[in-house]
């Protein structure tokens, strides 16, 4: 059993505490320790895991922002009792890791960092347990206990048997699956039976080893035909899924190559079947056996990985991304990597980053959405356009004004980039509380487009059939049908890639 203290971050003065061999942290709702993905923006979805093996915890780093262990990056780390974890470099929530040894792993129920605080909250999403006759066996599992017994052999008996119905809860539990705690069961109950056995005679304890390992035995071949079934449901729903996928990327295709608007109409509401099809599969995936629907989640190349990455900060995940803008990504990371000002660039951004990053977090934007200033302007806080848009953020002089900004022939606040980061920050908060935050695509794609215009795209959407659905307001549905002019196009991919290359700074040559 180990025990996470939350010294700060949205769970700071609560505790999560769990008996599981693999612990999940991160943002994502499938994660055992979870934190708050508004608060804490560096934490990313699967951010790390704590495994335990061969008797000793492991911090596993798996995100892209990084895990400090006592002050120390890093990837892989093995942990003792009382080291200090941040999940995310630069201001990410702290916990501090204990090994709690006042409750055997498995035995017990535990509360999750999302209980009510008073220690009855479930462990993880388990079953709340109710302990009936003196032998905590949940309801529903298994025959009725054993009538307490005297003496100690029959105390042995008893605990040998407590112990078979606590292995079997656990394979209940996950479906099937190794539970990870046999032994930690099997462990806890010899010390048990150590303890109430007064007569330690080599055959006593040969009859008790081989009653727990053939009880034990007993579990895992009830479970065969269990398994077996099991794995057969999920070959079939990965089949299902995969059909629909082939269809899909089909699809996908076709609608790169028209630009006829019923054709394209036609195409999308095939699409839109396809993809809940595909989605559904994955739902009934994560019943029979969440680590394999985690794997298909997480299926597909090293780009669609990053995009989906950076997609969830926003809850904006996306099933089928256009193959064409996967395309232009690549381009655009190509085309920004190799610049000849490419580094001087990147020391730009590292020089106002701390500053663009107090800014956004204090209203809870996601980091992401400043690489604007990337693409806008390199981080220029005297770039000036054709068109009269100035500073960092390129603002024009009504925009400018509208936040707040002096404008006028003395004083041009847009060329102070602390002012014009302030009001920049402002204007984006505004556009995602209009389209959405899980519609993020938009608000950026309107950064170019115009608030305005954004808004007119999507009325004339609204007055098509059923074009006030929620899924015609996003930006892919508008990427996929061309409402948008070439310009906005290209611009989102822009800001993506930026973001992709500052996340692999070393990968980009960017840092030794």
């Amino acid at each position: 059993m180990i025990r996470l203290t939350h010294l700060s971050g949205s769970l700071q003065g609560t505790s999560s505490t769990s008996p599981k061999a693999i612990i999940r942290i991160g943002r994502g709702t499938d994660c055992d320790v979870r934190f708050d993905a508004r608060m804490d923006t560096r934490v990313s979805t699967h951010h790390a895991e704590i495994r335990f093996d061969d008797g000793n915890y492991f911090m596993i780093d798996t995100s892209s922002n990084g895990t400090l262990v006592n002050g120390k990056m890093v990837k892989q780390q093995k942990l003792r009792s009382g080291d200090k974890i941040v999940f995310g470099a630069q201001g990410g929530p702290e916990v501090k890791f204990e090994i709690d040894n006042s409750m055997p792993a498995g035995m017990g129920q535990s509360a999750s960092a999302g209980g009510n605080g008073n220690g009855s909250a479930r462990a993880y999403g388990q079953p709340l347990q109710q302990p009936v006759q003196g032998y905590g066996q949940p309801q529903g599992y298994g025959p009725p206990p054993m009538a307490k017994q005297s003496g100690p052999s029959k105390d042995a008996a008893a605990l040998a048997q407590e112990a078979q119905l606590k292995i079997s809860q656990a394979r209940a539990m996950t479906g099937g699956q190794s539970s990870g705690q046999t032994m930690f069961i099997m462990a806890d109950t010899l010390k048990k039976v150590e303890a109430v056995t007064e007569q330690k005679s080599s055959k006593r304890w040969v009859k008790v080893v081989l009653v727990l390992v053939a009880m034990g035995a007993v579990v895992v071949s009830g479970m065969g035909f269990v398994i077996w079934r099991q794995k057969e449901q999920i070959a079939a729903i990965e089949h299902k899924k995969d059909n629909a996928d082939k269809q899909i990327a089909k699809i996908q295709v076709e609608m790169q190559m028209t630009d006829d608007p019923d054709r394209l109409a036609s195409l999308e509401e095939k699409l839109t079947l396809l993809t809940g099809t595909a989605q559904r599969a994955i739902g009934e995936l994560a019943e029979k056996d969440k680590n394999e629907a985690e794997k298909v989640v997480e299926s597909g190349d090293e780009l669609d990985h990053e995009i989906r990455r950076i997609l969830s900060k926003f809850g904006a995940n996306a099933y089928a991304i256009p193959p064409i803008f996967k395309e232009r990504l690549r381009f655009h990371i190509n085309a920004q990597s190799h610049r000849g000002n490419f580094k001087h660039v990147w020391a730009e951004k590292k020089r106002y980053w701390p500053m663009i990053v107090k800014e956004f977090s204090a209203l809870g934007l996601p980091e992401e959405m400043a690489y604007v200033a990337w693409v806008e302007s390199y981080f220029d806080p005297f770039a000036e356009s054709a068109v009269g848009a100035r500073g960092m953020w390129q603002f024009m002089a009504p925009t400018a004004r509208n936040f707040g900004l002096r404008v006028d022939g003395s004083v041009d606040d847009r060329t102070d980039a602390a002012k014009e980061t302030h009001a920049a920050a402002h204007y984006l908060a505004n556009l995602l509380s209009e389209f959405g935050e899980e519609s993020f695509m938009l608000a950026i794609a309107s950064y170019n487009k115009g608030e305005a215009g954004m808004r007119k795209v999507l009325h004339d959407v609204a007055q098509e059939p059923g074009g006030f659905r929620k899924e015609k307001r996003d930006f892919w549905h508008l990427y996929r049908m061309k409402k948008l002019p070439q310009e906005t196009l290209e611009y989102v991919p822009q800001i993506l890639a930026a973001a992709i290359i500052s996340n692999n700074p070393k990968k980009y040559g960017l840092e030794p």
